[in-house]
């Protein structure tokens, strides 16, 4: 009793920081010895997203066609997502695989719900990324809008599809407002496509007839 009265008077002549320190680490001490009783005797897994803890999605069902209570890379990858954006199927395996803890090729319970939500944050990335685009794009034009309002009335000035800046600039429309996506890019702007990065150094003209006319032309 004499060691936990000395702790207590310690404890009393700290000033009020130290206290409020040794009392978060009291607390933390407390709660990281509930967690272990927890795992071990009630058997609760560490890992929330395991084929063990039941799915929090009503669809699974629907998506196990075969009904054998997993579901496969086939079974998820055509999964409307109700997204404008399109993710590559390499890139939705990649996904799958992370998610796919124990490897058996099945999303089971906890895994599918890790799946869902790691598409949906790859889904917000490709957001991101053409809202970047976009700005950096109307960026670039009010600063060339700037630099041509200053320049000499005497230069005349062609379009700004006439050529290429050094910017990534779209070979169907001229944007510049182009983001990667999977393994290709995206126009912001006209929504096209663009697998090969080497379109995107033709100039306006040049990108729309090369890409759009039949190749025996």
């Amino acid at each position: 009793m004499s060691g936990i009265e000395d702790l207590i008077n310690q404890f009393n002549e700290m000033n009020i920081i130290k206290r409020i320190i040794v009392g978060c680490c009291a607390v933390y001490l407390i709660l990281m010895i509930i967690t272990l009783l927890g795992h071990a005797i009630l058997g609760i897994p560490w890992d929330s997203y395991t084929e063990e803890t039941p799915t929090d999605y009503t669809d699974f069902v629907d998506l196990d066609l075969d009904g054998n209570g997993g579901l496969s890379f086939d079974e998820v990858k055509y999964y409307d997502h109700n997204s404008e954006f399109t993710i590559s199927d390499s890139d939705l395996y990649s996904i799958f695989e992370r998610c796919d803890k124990n490897g058996n090729g099945l999303l089971i319970g906890g895994e599918y719900d890790h799946y869902v939500i790691s598409v949906k944050n790859h889904l917000s990335d490709l957001k991101a990324q053409k809202e970047k685009a976009q700005r950096e794009a109307q960026e670039r034009a009010r600063q060339s809008s700037s630099s041509s309002s200053s320049s000499s009335s005497s230069h005349s000035h062609s379009s700004s599809y006439d050529s290429y800046d050094g910017a990534e600039t779209c070979p169907y429309c001229g944007s510049e407002a182009v983001y990667s996506s999977g393994n290709g890019y995206r126009c912001a702007e006209c929504g096209n496509y663009i697998s090969n990065p080497d379109d995107l150094n033709l100039n306006y003209e040049e990108g729309y007839y090369e890409l759009t006319l039949p190749s025996f032309i």
